[in-house]
């Protein structure tokens, strides 16, 4: 049974939930336990945990001014983000751009598929640095496995075959990885997750949003 993006959501000892009409996020990887909104079937867990919700500043400053609905970005969590090295396709490790809105997507996250599709459909895939985080995970209700990845290539290759399972067609060379275990890896905890500029500040969205309106206002 296929559920509807905003029924879904998962619960981590390790992170908060972020519910919101619309908004579909995967919280924590791997995922451990899921819980399901009113109106879907709830699927079989054995012990049930409620997670203890993070900081509110941990990747949000509720303090800071918002851009578009948009929550400012911490300076620790943007410390991690810009001065952690990522790999590229070649396995090369790289500094993060600065140059484009960064998505934060694993491979076999449904949200995320579900985000992907709808900025592909648009032509706004282009406007982000996808990085992949994550990908040791997997989503077995999708028939997705976790996966062991240690380098660039089979992170490339988790991408691959995921988005062939979903139907996604787009180029997996472009995108940068974050490899388990390293600083941006931990520090993101949601998925998807986008990071976007906007007047020498960057801001935060978690989920799936489906507005176009909004992609279009907030990637140019």
């Amino acid at each position: 049974m296929r559920f509807k993006p905003w029924m879904k959501y998962t619960i981590t000892g390790l992170c908060g939930v972020v519910i919101g009409i619309n908004v579909g996020v995967w919280i924590g990887a791997p995922r451990q336990v899921t819980v399901e909104m009113p109106g879907a079937t709830q699927a079989p867990s054995s012990n049930p945990t409620v997670a203890t919700p993070e900081p509110a500043n941990s990747i949000t400053d509720p303090a800071k001014p918002a851009w578009e609905g948009l929550q400012q970005a911490s300076a620790s969590f943007l410390q991690t983000i810009f001065r952690t090295p990522v790999l590229n396709a070649q396995g090369k490790s790289v500094p993060m751009p600065t140059d484009k809105p960064i998505l934060f997507s694993a491979p076999w996250c449904p949200f995320c598929k579900e985000t992907e599709e709808l900025l592909i459909k648009n032509h706004l895939m282009n406007r982000l640095t996808i990085v992949g985080v994550a990908l040791n995970g997997g989503e077995p209700s999708e028939g997705i496995p976790a996966r062991t990845v240690t380098n660039a290539a089979q992170a490339q290759e988790a991408f691959k075959l995921d988005w062939a399972h979903y139907g996604i067609r787009y180029p997996t060379d472009g995108i940068l990885y974050a490899m388990p275990g390293t600083p941006i890896d931990q520090a993101v905890q949601s998925y998807p997750t986008f990071l976007i500029p906007h007047d020498g500040k960057w801001y935060v969205e978690i989920g799936y949003n489906s507005s176009v309106s909004f992609w279009k206002a907030v990637l140019g």
